[in-house]
């Protein structure tokens, strides 16, 4: 899931662009060519997706939830390091998104990328926005179950 974060986040790097390359070539070769008793050819197209060879679910709103939550584990991961220990990070990182939401978000959600003035933290919760279509979870316990998957 990472090379399609570096998608959304940009520049690519040539591993990214390596495996969506390679997906696209497989995809575009998995149809052959056949050959009827007249001598004609013919496609014979086979039901395999192009999203199947990208390693991604057929569903683009599952591709989009996979996406979301990745980005909310790396800012989990962010939020980590400076969490005192008797706090637990999906609360945190509940509230983290509550007050992103309330108005970071509102100020660049017209933006296709964040600005690049932008925290890591902020960064990372616009892409889990952008991904989420405008919606994130809003409790603590999603949070728990994102973070432990």
């Amino acid at each position: 899931m990472e090379w399609v974060q570096q998608i959304f986040s940009r520049p690519l790097d040539d591993a990214a662009i390596e495996r969506i390359c390679t997906g696209l070539q497989t995809w575009l070769h998995s149809a052959t060519r056949s050959v009827d008793g007249n001598g004609a050819t013919g496609r014979q197209s086979h039901s395999i997706t192009l999203p199947r060879f990208l390693g991604l679910p057929n569903d683009p709103e599952a591709t989009r939830i996979l996406l979301r939550d990745a980005y909310l584990r790396n800012a989990g991961d962010l939020l980590r390091t400076d969490l005192p220990p008797n706090k637990s990070l999906a609360t945190a990182l509940c509230k983290e998104v509550h007050q992103f939401a309330g108005h970071r978000w509102l100020c660049w959600v017209s933006m296709s990328l964040p600005p690049p003035n932008a925290g890591e933290l902020d960064r990372l919760l616009f892409l889990a926005m952008q991904a989420g279509g405008g919606r994130l979870p809003t409790t603590s316990r999603q949070y728990a179950t994102i973070l432990k998957s």
